[in-house]
């Protein structure tokens, strides 16, 4: 494999997909990038710059993982937390639990523990 290519396909593994955002957070919006590859949503940071860390009671350590392709496809799946994962898809204001890997959108409502809500914004990108 020569430069290039790794240089290449670190970059890829590192593209910026999108972002989790909080308005309780913060009311101008507290954000959390989405990096391609696999990540942690925790309440306890570690070391791991690939854990996004949100400090709240009921969010479990780790919680969530999520897992985004360079091509802008993401995945979200509980990990056994203690309080749950439900999604909103988009404006149907319909929560469910979230039981299995399950594909997020642009526009959809994350709540991880009681009360946390996190909105996803996804960058159009490519998703062949």
């Amino acid at each position: 494999m020569s430069a290039t290519s790794t240089s290449k396909g670190s970059t890829r593994e590192n593209r910026l997909v999108g972002w989790l955002i909080s308005y309780e957070m913060d009311s101008k919006g507290k954000s959390f990038e989405i990096r391609a590859g696999r990540s942690l949503l925790s309440s306890d940071n570690g070391q791991d710059k690939r854990i996004i860390t949100v400090r709240e009671q009921s969010i479990s350590a780790p919680h969530v993982a999520l897992s985004a392709s360079p091509r802008h496809k993401v995945m979200v799946q509980d990990i056994f937390s203690e309080f749950g994962t439900f999604l909103t898809k988009g404006a149907s204001g319909k929560e469910q639990e979230v039981q299995g890997p399950t594909e997020l959108e642009h526009g959809d409502w994350l709540r991880i523990g009681d009360k946390t809500r996190l909105q996803v914004c996804l960058i159009d990108g490519p998703r062949r």
